[in-house]
């Protein structure tokens, strides 16, 4: 059983989802897919990654292990990623805007752990991002605040939150 009680697919594949129900999309009924990242798709992560945190993410190093990502597809559009290193650290979760609130960074996370499903899995998430109540509804628990985690990245001019919550699921 996954986390809202349905079972999940045997694999990363159509979640069944149409775009009506997604949030999004061009109109007209379709399905969310959820995949691993291939190098068709590396464009348009990389530009929603930048779009939603900074500017020069590059993942292509992902491609080197695909079984730890997941991409969700509306057609060929890029509507979400979730990126984890083969050690079990989370780099990065995105769901494009006008696509969230639809469940899709949820069953991300869940594949990503059930890739990983016997170490622990850990991430940094900014002090004041609600993703924190996705992350805590997987069981993760804050271990430690990092106070300008995000100056390397952020510009120096940027408003957002520059402290990150080192969060950890124990397994």
């Amino acid at each position: 059983m996954d986390v809202d009680g349905e079972a999940p697919p045997p694999v990363v594949a159509n979640a069944g989802k149409s775009s009506t129900q997604s949030g999004g999309g061009a109109g007209g009924a379709g399905s969310i897919d959820f995949v691993h990242l291939q190098p068709m798709h590396l464009d348009q992560v990389n530009a929603l990654l930048r779009l939603q945190f900074w500017p020069g993410i590059d993942v292509s190093d992902h491609l080197g292990y695909p079984d730890f990502t997941v991409v969700a597809l509306y057609k060929r559009l890029v509507v979400g990623c979730a990126l984890m290193t083969a050690s079990g650290y989370v780099t990065y979760v995105a769901v494009r805007s006008g696509w969230r609130r639809a469940g899709i960074a949820r069953f991300m996370v869940y594949q990503l752990l059930k890739s990983n499903p016997t170490r622990d899995v850990t991430l940094h998430v900014s002090a004041n991002n609600p993703a924190m109540i996705l992350y805590q509804s997987f069981g993760f628990k804050a271990e430690e605040f990092v106070l300008n985690f995000y100056d390397k990245y952020l510009p120096p001019e940027s408003c957002e939150c520059k402290n990150a919550l080192l969060v950890r699921l124990r397994r």
